[in-house]
């Protein structure tokens, strides 16, 4: 499990940081919050496939969050990609990428869901493709769950912006404990499929007796399942704190530093000490500051600095940083 910032930069692209993109790598599929500019290239970069499940997270239709969005729709194609995609993201989704379809003639060739957040009436709308003009499907919102799986849960919250933005929390599941496999040599069984399986957690049948592997000493107790919460672009808010409860990583937005605090009010971004503030709040044990204004290009270790004061285990997101959570 792998997070890699793709880019950190806000409104503006500059030399060294990217339009905003966080790629988390899980098992065999990839998560990504939001879709900067230029995105196809950092997917490039950082040496991610093109042909993996994948799952969108789109906070907002600021420009800086979305444009990425159809050239790399449009590079998928051109990879003859056969691996599902999920995007989500407010109303109006759907409708921007049917557009780049009738205009710009945006082909999708492979499996895509496209599922809007509907806050106002608390539903999931899906459609199919990109070739119809109404939802193939909706569905009644369970609490913030957007989706959910054997493994985790996508949730969201409506956070505080000058336009709808939503900020979500990738939610692991309870994990199987440790494997240990003296344990599985000592009991005779032999390194295959069958420790695979006692991995997770299966039991077995071998040397005609069923083989449970938490009873047996083969798989330790299970083990808390991993958070990471993206806050989109926003104020401080509850909304955002209650869904980052106890989250491993925060990743906020850090759009100015304290001095300009009364910009950041006015523009409905926050400030490095507010994700700070923020983190200690929800019970965060790291943080990570992204969307840095331009105008930090050469000072932007402030940012960092004025939110260490307060939270200490904070990082300055950097284009093609990678911090793994294994």
């Amino acid at each position: 499990m792998e997070l890699i910032i793709l880019g950190s930069s806000a409104a503006i692209p500059v030399r060294e940081r990217n339009l905003p993109s966080t790629a988390l790598k899980y098992k065999n599929e990839l998560i990504l919050f939001d879709c900067g500019e230029d995105l196809q290239r950092k997917f490039v970069e950082a040496g991610l496939k093109f042909n993996k499940p994948l799952k969108i997270l789109i906070s907002h239709f600021h420009g800086d969050h979305i444009i990425g969005l159809p050239g790399l729709l449009f590079r998928f194609g051109l990879n003859h990609r056969t691996a599902p995609i999920t995007i989500f993201g407010p109303r109006n989704l759907y409708l921007y990428l049917y557009l780049h379809r009738k205009i710009l003639g945006l082909k999708t060739d492979y499996p895509l869901e496209i599922i809007e957040i509907d806050n106002e009436r608390n539903k999931l709308l899906f459609y199919e493709n990109i070739d119809s003009e109404f939802p193939n499907k909706e569905f009644d919102l369970s609490g913030n769950v957007i989706y959910e799986n054997n493994k985790y849960t996508l949730n969201y919250a409506k956070v505080h912006h000058s336009v709808l933005t939503f900020a979500y929390s990738f939610v692991e599941k309870p994990r199987h404990g440790k494997f240990n496999p003296e344990r599985a040599t000592e009991l005779g069984i032999p390194q295959s499929n069958l420790w695979k399986k006692l991995q997770e957690g299966e039991t077995i049948e071998f040397g005609g007796k069923l083989i449970d592997p938490f009873k047996e000493g083969i798989v330790g107790p299970k083990r808390p399942g991993r958070k990471i919460t993206y806050s989109g672009d926003t104020i401080p808010c509850d909304s955002l704190i209650e869904l980052g409860k106890n989250s491993d990583i925060l990743i906020h937005e850090a759009t100015f530093s304290k001095e300009l605090a009364d910009v950041a009010e006015e523009k409905m971004h926050s400030t490095s000490v507010d994700a700070a503030n923020d983190a200690i709040k929800m019970g965060a044990k790291q943080l990570i500051l992204t969307h840095i204004s331009s105008r930090y290009q050469e000072d932007a270790v402030k940012l960092l600095e004025d939110a260490k004061e307060i939270f200490s285990n904070t990082l300055l997101a950097i284009d093609l940083m990678r911090i793994s959570l294994d």
